[in-house]
């Protein structure tokens, strides 16, 4: 195997474990603040209403729901794979 093969190969793994992050997300409760910082753009939201994020594999910030099952719902719609996290 020649160096540019030995590349290719590991751009396809790099590519492949890419395309699986992102179709991978967890789920878990956030507290105001949490949401604050995530998603600073929120609109102001009732102090003491249950709050769901959606968050990638780095913890980015992909949905904002007032439920599990709605933020669980979101990603179903993108094709994405859920895990919680407690």
């Amino acid at each position: 195997m020649n160096e540019e093969e030995m590349y290719d190969d590991e751009m396809e793994d790099g590519l492949e474990s890419i395309m699986l992050e992102r179709r991978m997300a967890y789920v878990r409760q956030v507290s105001m603040e949490e949401v604050m910082d995530m998603f600073p753009e929120a609109p102001d939201l009732p102090q003491h209403q249950e709050l769901w994020a959606l968050l990638d594999v780095q913890g980015q910030p992909i949905a904002l729901a007032g439920s599990e099952s709605a933020v669980k719902l979101s990603a179903m719609r993108h094709d994405i794979e859920t895990v919680s996290v407690h």
